[in-house]
């Protein structure tokens, strides 16, 4: 019976794998199982987190991690609240991570999905709208919850990843996985790979793989999602406490 339903899936266009045996680099949390025991992702960061796409993907995956979720538009920051706000262990920040505190505007687009402090993204509109954001670094706010390390942070702010890493640097050494919007363009709207490979390899990390890969008509990568795993952190006992002191 298995294979006759596994064909008619493939038929239908599906390729099915057992879990086990499904490829890497298909789905990121199930590569992050595959590294470290999942009972050990304990806190994650989902910094750009729109109205909560990741949050509840990670929540499946890693029920009993504490998620930090991070949003600076108000409006979209309600739709995040009206998802995902009542999830058990689930916090949220309507505010920016960066690489030092204020505040900057940011020009809203079309998407909620690109708006971003990055300046080749942040720009006026047509329709004119923007709106004053606050901006505070991840070491920060880490510490106001009294976390002492972070098992995953998720990175998709359009092109302003490296200035989130920059308000960071204390807690990188302490990170185990880095999950973050990468292109290869020089100047893209998403923020090099080449850079931000440079920024984590200084301080141990390995380049694990890319997901979720779109593609110019040109056949040029055009944007994908990359994994960065410390490996210092991959054999250790990760377990800690979640809850913030």
């Amino acid at each position: 019976m298995k294979h006759f339903v596994r064909q008619l899936l493939e038929k239908a266009g599906y390729l099915v794998f057992r879990t086990a045996y499904a490829p890497k680099q298909i789905d990121v949390t199930l590569d992050i199982r595959r590294l470290v025991p999942p009972e050990s992702i304990n806190v994650i960061y989902d910094v750009g987190a729109n109205v909560g796409q990741t949050v509840t993907w990670f929540r499946r995956a890693f029920p009993q991690a504490h998620i930090v979720a991070f949003e600076p538009i108000k409006a979209t920051f309600s739709q995040l609240q009206a998802n995902v706000g009542q999830l058990p262990n689930v916090t949220l920040f309507n505010l920016a991570l960066g690489a030092s505190p204020g505040t900057a505007v940011v020009h809203l687009q079309a998407s909620s999905g690109h708006n971003s402090l990055n300046p080749v993204v942040n720009h006026a509109t047509s329709a004119g709208a923007s709106e004053m954001v606050r901006i505070e670094t991840l070491a920060a706010v880490t510490r106001q919850l009294g976390f002492s390390r972070i098992d995953l942070l998720k990175i998709d702010t359009e092109g302003y990843e490296l200035a989130v890493l920059a308000g960071a640097t204390d807690f990188l050494p302490k990170l185990t996985f880095v999950y973050a919007e990468i292109d290869f363009e020089p100047a893209g709207r998403h923020t090099n790979f080449f850079a931000l490979y440079e920024l984590l390899a200084g301080y141990g990390f390995n380049f694990f793989g890319l997901y979720d890969m779109y593609h110019y008509d040109d056949g040029r990568l055009n944007f994908a999602n990359a994994l960065f795993v410390n490996p210092k952190l991959i054999g250790s006992n990760t377990t800690h406490q979640a809850e913030p002191s």
